[in-house]
């Protein structure tokens, strides 16, 4: 059975990964292996012994790791879970793996390769007109997105999807070895490529949509790439 790396983070000393995300990897088929955001002070990245790597949602990343002073509007951040998943990316691609970034997973892999974020959208950047914090339940859809018709996404979700939104932080500067593969209506970058096709950021959450199966393709067609590697 093929084994799926998952990042976590850790609250009140314990460690927290959402529950749809290990579902949809059990349910597909795939054993999860979550990984504790140690300090690299205490132990050194353990070497990649896994298939694909998920780097799941999360509190905002700090500022530093993308060259920026801290806002006010920045909240909190986890610098050892930064540093821990910076180089977790760094040792999964270069191992010619897979990367599936969920929500601030998307926005790690952006700043692994050197891109930038936009510490909150409503203050840094005045196109952001629509709500991307919903106050309904994740479960439930909140707005579309354009997604390029060319992209591997397209090929799970079509072009013009209706998904979920919860997040402040966006890509400002997209990473040089990717491409953007969709933005909500106020341009805000909502999925990313790179471009040999090995790593893709969502910033909605397609996990909590699974009821939809475009949604859930987004995860088998993620997962077909083993089958090509392997």
């Amino acid at each position: 059975m093929k084994t799926i790396g998952i990042t976590a983070s850790i609250k009140n000393n314990q460690l927290v990964v959402d529950r749809s995300i290990i579902d949809t990897v059990v349910k597909l088929g795939y054993l999860p292996l979550v990984f504790a955001p140690v300090s690299l002070k205490t132990m050194p990245l353990p070497n990649v012994n896994f298939d694909a790597l998920i780097l799941s949602d999360g509190p905002d990343i700090t500022p530093i790791f993308y060259n920026e002073e801290p806002l006010p509007e920045l909240r909190e951040t986890d610098p050892h879970r930064d540093q821990f998943e910076l180089n977790l990316i760094k040792n999964t691609h270069d191992s010619n793996l897979p990367i599936l970034g969920i929500g601030r997973g998307m926005q790690m892999l952006n700043v692994a390769f050197n891109g930038t974020l936009f510490q909150d959208i409503y203050v840094q950047n005045s196109g952001a007109g629509i709500q991307h914090i919903q106050k309904n339940d994740l479960s439930l859809e909140s707005h579309h997105v354009n997604v390029t018709e060319e992209s591997e996404l397209a090929k799970a979700v079509g072009t013009h999807p209706y998904v979920n939104s919860n997040h402040h932080q966006a890509i400002k500067t997209i990473a040089n070895n990717f491409n953007i593969v969709a933005t909500a209506p106020d341009g805000i970058i909502e999925a990313i490529e790179s471009t040999d096709q090995t790593m893709l950021g969502i910033q909605w959450r397609p996990d909590k949509l699974l009821d939809d199966p475009k949604q859930e393709k987004i995860f088998t067609n993620f997962f077909d790439k083993l089958q090509k590697i392997n």
